[in-house]
């Protein structure tokens, strides 16, 4: 069955836009709407169809648990639910959990009761936090985890391959002529971060190259500030990489604000990578090469999810449902430099 997300690639627009059209948004010109009307009619797609079944099931609101709605991952997993739930009939209702802190136990049980909320999306980390989980059993919600540490015998998944995506971004950067590569992990507690670092030494394993130094893997945590203090320690070693790949965006706009400081020019002195593909890798300057995570299919699979786990459809819980990703190549990468390192400036 055709997507949204389907219509929206077809017709060369947003899937806000294909939403717009569907309600009849007075912003939408008639030649856009002319172009996604067209589309809808050659993919054969029918908006209704998932939200009559989520009806059938008497399914209304379905709940999210969020401990960084500021951050850019969460930024984009929030707007992808509200557009799957626009497609599927459902409203989204969204709680700050900010970890085990007291009475944290009673906030879940409110949330859950007050709102009549009996079906959750978890993101990382709360997707890891087993006595979370263990309560929303115990209170008979349903749970869909959006890329957990490991698999949950008791709720199915959706995740993308972490690993995969960051050898792809090591193997454009050899592509390049860069082999003096830093990296910037994310948070360690992060299932992600450890997967892309993974993912970063398996491309030079497989490239028969060695595993780079120690001082060029310095950790973040997948915030701005950990991005800026991780970027000048690399920044300042006597031989610095040509290239940064940082396990997110908002570590890689750090790093490229801290290069363009020394007066190092993007991607000429150095080349910069992200991951997510945030707001903000296509607004600063250069443009930010990055991998594009696929948040709205992502959301719509795990609505679809409930409605064939609600519908008795087994198969559920055989393994994560992996999405896939794509490399996005901007303008924060080039060749490498030759010949010595730019001098430093203060």
């Amino acid at each position: 069955m055709a997507t949204i997300h389907d219509v929206a690639q077809r017709a060369g627009v947003s899937a806000k836009t294909v939403s717009r059209v569907l309600n009849d948004h007075a912003s939408v010109t008639g030649k856009t709407r002319d172009k996604v009307r067209e589309a809808m009619s050659t993919l054969g797609y029918q908006p209704s169809a998932v939200a009559r079944q989520f009806r059938a099931q008497g399914a209304s609101a379905v709940g999210a648990l969020m401990g960084d709605p500021s951050g850019g991952y969460h930024t984009r997993t929030h707007h992808a639910l509200l557009l799957a739930c626009l497609e599927t009939g459902r409203h989204l209702t969204v709680e700050l959990f900010d970890g085990p802190i007291s009475g944290w136990q009673d906030r879940i049980r409110a949330f859950v009761e007050d709102g009549g909320i009996r079906e959750v999306v978890l993101l990382p980390p709360e997707c890891d936090f087993g006595p979370l989980k263990a309560l929303l059993r115990e209170l008979e919600v349903r749970c869909v985890l959006i890329s957990p540490t490991t698999p949950d015998p008791h709720f199915p998944a959706i995740a993308m391959d972490d690993r995969a995506a960051a050898r792809e971004v090591v193997e454009h950067l050899f592509s390049l002529g860069h082999t003096r590569i830093g990296h910037i992990s994310g948070h360690p507690d992060h299932a992600a971060s450890t997967h892309r670092r993974n993912g970063f030494f398996e491309a030079y394993a497989a490239a028969g190259l060695p595993r780079p130094a120690p001082e060029l893997i310095v950790q973040g945590e997948f915030t701005f500030k950990t991005g800026l203090d991780a970027s000048k320690l690399l920044l300042e070693i006597d031989n610095p990489p040509t290239a940064i790949f940082a396990a997110n965006d908002e570590m890689a706009a750090a790093t490229c604000m801290e290069a363009q400081r020394r007066g190092l020019r993007i991607p000429d002195d150095i080349s910069v990578v992200g991951f997510d593909d945030a707001p903000i890798a296509g607004v600063i300057w250069p443009t930010l090469t990055t991998i594009r995570q696929p948040f709205e299919p992502m959301a719509l699979r795990a609505l679809q999810t409930f409605a064939a786990w609600n519908s008795g459809e087994s198969g559920l819980r055989t393994g994560p449902f992996l999405a896939q990703h794509s490399l996005v190549i901007r303008e924060s990468t080039g060749p490498a430099r030759k010949g010595p390192p730019p001098a430093k400036t203060s």
